[in-house]
């Protein structure tokens, strides 16, 4: 069952956002790949001390540094209205403002068990 969890989670957002994501620019498609991964993880619900830590593991790895990738994605590619269509309908401040505290919030996770 872990396998097959983990086989989902490293083929699933690459598939989904692959077809979503066609014909766009490499770095518009891989910023989409990441932000599609951590909107999932900030998604989850944590039933458990385990579960909670793993989640808080998987929004470190996916969503730190979104907010600035997308600012600067938005800035590249602003005569664009196709790509600009795709960037905006994402929530433009996801991470906290405080940078220091994110990055001591980090520190303190682990990479989950089954990852291992």
């Amino acid at each position: 069952m872990k396998s097959l969890f983990l086989i989902l989670l490293v083929v699933l957002p690459y598939h989904t956002a692959g077809a979503a994501s066609s014909a766009l620019p490499k770095d518009v498609s891989t910023f989409l790949e990441q932000r599609e991964s951590c909107d999932h993880w900030r998604g989850e619900y944590g039933y458990d001390e385990e579960r909670q830590a793993d989640i808080n593991w998987a929004i470190c790895q996916s969503c730190s540094g979104t907010d600035s990738k997308l600012a600067t994605l938005k800035k590249k590619y602003r005569a664009n209205p196709r790509i600009m269509k795709k960037l905006t309908e994402l929530d433009e401040h996801i991470e906290p403002k405080d940078k220091a505290d994110t990055k001591r919030f980090c520190r303190g996770t682990r990479k989950p068990e089954w990852m291992k």
